[in-house]
């Protein structure tokens, strides 16, 4: 890690006075102690930037963007950050991130234009289990345990869908869809069926072979769910388009991002 990286590590993450939370794009940003996610903004600079172009190329403006497992919030800020006229939707149910993230939200300038859903998506409605971490780890927290952070322990947390949120903020138009749930993430797709095909928004979802695995689910599901919904799939980061299940398992091992783009 270069100088400046390991400075910024140290200051944010230990200094007394400083410590527990970092500028991002100007917002002040609150992340809890030893949290992987910030370590990794420390290191990249700008978090997961290639895909964060990516969904800020895809944003109309005077749409609504839904950030679905938000953590911290370091994808629905530069999406704030970039257009002036967008609204954010931060989905976030990890007791963990969900603190920190509600403390960024009210002291941001974005405040009015940046709100949190205290919820999990899936493709119903009820309660369900949610696994959770340590503080510094929420960000594999989720409705399975996928062993990926040691040790965890169970809560319940409301279900709802992607679409019943939607008609809940008067069926905006939606612009970009971001979902990294852990391994839920076709549950998600499935609950939001009627705002993708009113709205037909860019899709980033995570597509990960070991969460994946924790709900059965056959990577082969996403190429099926995208042709049902006249989608097509490109794997990050070169935006190459998938043409079958082994090219999609194959692209599978190189990067874990993958986008759904609507056909014309």
């Amino acid at each position: 890690m270069k100088l400046k990286q390991t400075l910024k590590r140290w200051l944010y993450g230990s200094c007394p006075g400083f410590a527990g939370s970092f500028p991002y794009y100007g917002v002040k940003t609150y992340f809890p102690r030893n949290s992987l996610v910030f370590a990794l903004a420390c290191e990249q600079g700008i978090y997961e930037s290639t895909n964060v172009r990516l969904m800020l190329s895809a944003l109309r403006p005077g749409t609504t963007a839904f950030d679905i497992g938000a953590n911290i919030g370091l994808m629905s800020i530069p999406l704030l950050a970039s257009e002036p006229t967008l609204k954010v939707v931060s989905v976030e149910p990890s007791p963990h991130n969900h603190q920190s993230l509600t403390r960024t939200i009210r002291e941001s300038r974005f405040h009015k234009r940046w709100e949190i859903a205290t919820v999990a998506l899936s493709d119903r409605e009820g309660e369900a289990t949610f696994h959770c971490s340590s503080p510094s780890l929420g960000a594999f927290d989720g409705l399975a345990d996928t062993g990926r952070a040691g040790k965890t322990s169970a809560i319940q947390v409301q279900l709802t869908t992607l679409d019943r949120l939607w008609e809940q903020h008067d069926r905006p138009d939606v612009s970009v869809i971001k979902i990294d749930v852990e391994g839920a993430e076709l549950s998600a797709l499935r609950g939001a069926t009627g705002c993708l095909r009113a709205t037909r928004p860019v899709v980033l979802v995570e597509w990960n072979q070991i969460n994946l695995s924790s709900f059965d689910c056959p990577p082969d599901t996403l190429l099926t769910f995208a042709t049902e919904m006249e989608y097509d799939v490109y794997a990050m980061p070169a935006l190459v388009r998938i043409t079958s299940s082994i090219h999609l398992r194959s692209l599978m091992h190189f990067d874990e991002s993958f986008i759904l783009m609507p056909r014309p």
